[in-house]
């Protein structure tokens, strides 16, 4: 079994445990959508269960601390895809069906935190005897045990969710999202109950993730035995400081892979398509700065060099200005086969408004292109224009600019984009910075190295003609 890199030990080895009788419960009755049959958890995830749930001695010395929880709250930071949500329901699970109080999931919406509520709420309506202890299960309000004792809920990570509103178990999704402040509200939330628990379970941050930063300063001190901090527990699997992006530092960091429930050989297909900051972050759940040096290697971008687009009849086009409104770029795409060729068929300086309406109204009439592609955060009133003249058009706004990022970064790294080496692409090639925003990332104007305008409008058409069936009018 793969145990964290760092993780703090129990008050002894034969220390008492609420999951011994939880996971009994889960053999017997825990069925959800991916196991509908039951599940057969791994070593790891038994062996963190047990730890969570620590309890202190019944003959402890000291009275209030006799019999109760060891800890107060816990951090639980494992790399994606190891079955983050699964401990989520099983711990769900419970708080409501086996404990008093009020249970809550947090994340940064609702959507989020009701995927481990949909979990809970499946076990209990595919169990009989589960189901008769509860009078109310709905989708989205709520769960009620049948004497009223305990109760389960979703809510996003805001202070004003917590307000007025005492609660017992607390399992906090996405902590490296989490605004600061939001912690230490809902450890407070949990004060009169004697036996209140706050659970976060996490991937790695970045520099921005104030909240998490703090968690990990605390669980540091945890590990190294502060008595101050012996109701913290941490738990943290992550590949070693200065790892290569290998097999080893995956297998040293992911307790799913190592037990074998993940072929290695999958995850190490994946990582081929990724970027190395999101490798670092999410696979080998390591920290990363908020800012890689270059979003694409630039071997990569010249081994994908070829002719560019053969014709341009059909082909989607893209405009992106810089940040300071003084240059802008107007950019092709169109997919042949399994390859998305790509030029740059315009560079302007001081480009307005009436220009760029002009030029590429006439390239779309000139080629018979079938789409015009903008960031929807860029230049309304050309996109009403557009838009009002009858034109395909395509506004991509934030999450759908991280994807075309991340998908362009994939074509690139799969050999499936052609471009024609022009002169302008690669000078700002190596410039773009990607930085996070969330779980997404994207090329940011401001923290990269000079202009990235003809980068930009490459990843947007490059984008959308990717999409073999792409709607005549795509507005986002």
């Amino acid at each position: 079994m793969l145990y964290p890199a760092r993780w703090t030990k129990p008050l002894s080895d034969n220390f008492d445990t609420d999951a011994d009788r939880l996971l009994q419960v889960i053999d017997l009755a825990y069925r959800d959508m991916d196991n509908p049959d039951g599940i057969k958890l791994d070593e790891w995830q038994v062996w963190l269960l047990r730890h969570l749930l620590e309890r202190y001695p019944a003959d402890h010395p000291n009275p209030d601390l006799a019999g109760r929880l060891r800890y107060r709250s816990c951090v639980v930071s494992v790399p994606r895809q190891s079955g983050k949500s699964l401990i989520g329901a099983i711990l769900g699970l419970w708080g409501v069906a086996m404990r008093n109080g009020q249970s809550l999931s947090l994340a940064s919406n609702t959507e989020q935190a009701m995927v481990i509520y949909s979990r809970v709420l499946q076990t209990i309506m595919s169990n009989p005897e589960l189901k008769e202890m509860f009078k109310k299960t709905t989708e989205r309000r709520g769960i009620v045990s049948a004497d009223g004792l305990s109760r389960y809920d979703v809510r996003p990570a805001k202070e004003s969710s917590l307000q007025g509103l005492r609660v017992d178990t607390v399992l906090a999704d996405e902590l490296h999202i989490w605004k600061k402040g939001m912690w230490t509200a809902v450890v407070q939330g949990t004060a009169a109950s004697p036996d209140g628990i706050v659970i976060g379970i996490t991937t790695a941050g970045d520099a921005t993730s104030e909240t998490l930063i703090d968690l990990y300063k605390q669980g540091e001190r945890s590990v190294n035995g502060d008595p101050a901090l012996e109701r913290f527990g941490f738990f943290c699997w992550e590949a070693p400081e200065g790892s290569e992006i290998d097999g080893d530092a995956i297998l040293a960091s992911n307790p799913a892979v190592e037990c074998g429930r993940i072929p290695l050989e999958r995850v190490l297909g994946d990582l081929a398509t990724i970027p190395e900051h999101e490798a670092r972050r999410y696979r080998l759940n390591q920290f990363i700065s908020g800012v890689s040096e270059s979003w694409l290697p630039m071997p990569v971008f010249h081994a994908n060099a070829g002719q560019g687009i053969k014709d341009f009849a059909g082909s989607v086009l893209s405009v992106s200005v810089n940040a300071k409104l003084d240059f802008g770029t107007i950019a092709a795409a169109k997919k042949n086969g399994d390859k998305v060729e790509t030029e740059l068929v315009a560079s302007l300086v001081n480009p307005s408004e009436n220009r760029l309406y002009d030029l590429l109204t006439t390239l779309y009439k000139k080629h018979g292109c079938s789409a015009i592609v903008i960031d929807g955060n860029s230049m309304p009133s050309l996109q009403k224009r557009l838009k009002n003249a009858g034109f395909p058009l395509w506004q991509l706004w934030a999450k759908e600019v991280a994807a075309a990022c991340s998908t362009t970064f994939a074509l690139f790294q799969q050999n499936k984009i052609e471009h024609n080496n022009d002169p302008l692409l690669i000078a700002q090639m190596p410039r773009g910075v990607a930085r996070y925003v969330g779980e997404n990332w994207y090329l940011s104007r401001k923290a990269s190295l000079g202009d990235i305008d003809s980068v930009l409008a490459t990843i947007l058409c490059c984008y959308v003609a990717n999409i073999e069936k792409a709607p005549s009018i795509g507005v986002f």
